[in-house]
């Protein structure tokens, strides 16, 4: 029977991340995603500008060769990898209790927040994966002690830290967590984690760059606040982003508090749970604490560690990089779930369930992503032959098709290469009677030259889309 309840939520969390798939354009990192994977193998091993680990782009550079680079396409191997983890987490939480596996896997299928990162083109659904594998593949690796199971941890710590830098806090878990409860396998769990170690030799020399480039230039994310870590919670409960806002950018009070109500009721029902858990945390057996302590530390390090290093370091944190938390996060919801009476679990259950409906039909009915294929469309449509239309992002060039209108594209530089670039745009634009400005997450030389071109010219037209402004200016010499 539990097999049978099983394939029906593994269902059900296939379905949730299958539909709609490609409703929605891709968005600026989708399309990094893309323009990675689309380059040689080498290049994508040696690639320092990005700061993400190759694993993922490997992926999807085999998967487009194979199955093309359309929206559905590209988007698909997350969509796998979110599924899989649904697998994982019931098969870890088996060994302990039927019931706590089920609603384990229920929550993370119908989880608003793993399926918004289950339909996008990025490497979250792969690291949350293989995240939950290395729990598992540790967990037997403790428990029996075989060489196998450890060759299996050891690999998927390579994979995990070929995948995402937050890699290194889960990692970090592993070791509290065996130093605590397992100490007398700590010998078997050194020497294959010290093997992991030297897989990543190679690419710690690239991260290593990355860091002393980062902590010279900055990064983009602000110093995190504890708001933050609220924001985080309620979006493993559910909220999507981004938040509804007026034209002028302000969020709507109202909008807000009907979209993020029920989001709000299942983190409080999610606290209570596991409140519950640890108000009988006495009449459970040493093992299972044991996995408890396990589960909290799964939750805690990517969220904690990043947060508290923040302060202190460069700022890094942001809840997408955490998403290994989620699952477990999850798991200790669905252990509180069996202290509850057994009059009331009916109800919370179904509760949660309509709770997480209200929230995935939210996800579903706003845009949730970049309108890049919008703006382009709106471009292309408004464009005229002997135009130029300047757009120095690459997704604007996956949608754009026209081939009879001339466009232009800034490098993201500094410095003397900045002043060239602007010079050369400067003196391109003199031949051009109307100039088609496309912004969004602009880049320094972007902003500049958008004010010069300000000065030089008069703008006419300007359209919002989702993360996009398209301006329109008039008036060349020619």
């Amino acid at each position: 029977m539990r097999a049978k309840i099983f394939i029906l939520i593994f269902t059900l969390g296939i379905f949730l991340r299958v539909f709609l798939l490609d409703d929605e354009s891709l968005w600026l990192d989708e399309g990094t995603s893309l323009r990675i994977a689309k380059m040689k193998t080498l290049e994508i091993v040696k690639l320092e500008s990005d700061a993400n680990p190759p694993l993922y782009y490997l992926i999807l550079h085999l998967w487009i060769k194979i199955f093309g680079d359309s929206e559905f396409s590209v988007r698909f191997p997350s969509l796998i990898f979110g599924s899989a983890t649904i697998f994982i987490v019931f098969k870890l939480l088996s060994s302990f209790d039927g019931e706590n596996a089920l609603l384990s896997s229920l929550l993370t299928s119908i989880s608003t927040f793993l399926v918004f990162y289950s339909q996008e083109a990025r490497a979250y659904s792969l690291f949350l994966m293989i995240s939950a594998l290395s729990y598992l593949f540790l967990l037997e690796a403790l428990k029996r002690g075989e060489t196998k199971f450890f060759i299996l941890y050891t690999l998927s710590i390579v994979l995990m830290l070929y995948t995402h830098i937050y890699s290194f806090f889960v990692v970090f878990s592993h070791i509290v967590f065996v130093s605590l409860c397992y100490i007398n396998r700590i010998k078997k769990f050194s020497l294959f984690f010290s093997l992991s170690l030297l897989f990543y030799i190679p690419r710690a020399i690239v991260v290593f760059n990355q860091a002393r480039n980062i902590t010279s230039q900055g990064f983009w994310l602000p110093k995190p606040s504890f708001i933050d870590i609220a924001k985080t919670l309620i979006q493993f409960s559910g909220a999507t982003y981004p938040m509804p806002r007026d034209e002028t950018g302000n969020v709507v009070l109202k909008s807000f508090i009907v979209e993020y109500f029920p989001s709000a009721v299942l983190l409080f029902i999610f606290g209570v749970l596991i409140l519950v858990l640890h108000l009988n945390f006495k009449k459970i057996d040493l093992e299972k604490r044991n996995f408890i302590l396990m589960l909290w530390l799964w939750f805690l390090s990517p969220i904690i560690l990043p947060f508290i290093l923040s302060q202190f370091l460069t700022p890094f944190y942001f809840t997408r990089y955490a998403i290994p938390s989620s699952v477990a996060f999850y798991a200790l919801v669905s252990m509180g779930f069996e202290f509850i009476n057994k009059k009331f679990k009916n109800v919370v259950l179904l509760l949660i369930i309509f709770l997480s409906a209200v929230n995935l039909a939210w996800y579903y009915a706003k845009t949730n992503k970049e309108q890049w294929r919008e703006a382009v469309k709106f471009v292309e449509e408004k464009a005229q032959g002997n135009d130029l239309v300047v757009a120095s992002k690459y997704v604007f060039y996956y949608y754009f098709k026209r081939t009879d209108v001339k466009t232009f594209s800034f490098k993201d530089v500094s410095g003397e290469e900045m002043e060239k670039q602007l010079r050369d745009f400067l003196f391109i634009i003199k031949d051009y009677k109307r100039v088609w400005f496309v912004l969004s997450h602009p880049w320094e030389i972007e902003r500049n030259a958008f004010e010069n071109l300000k000065r030089s010219m008069n703008m006419t037209l300007r359209k919002k889309f989702l993360g996009i402004d398209v301006f329109l200016f008039e008036g060349g010499a020619n």
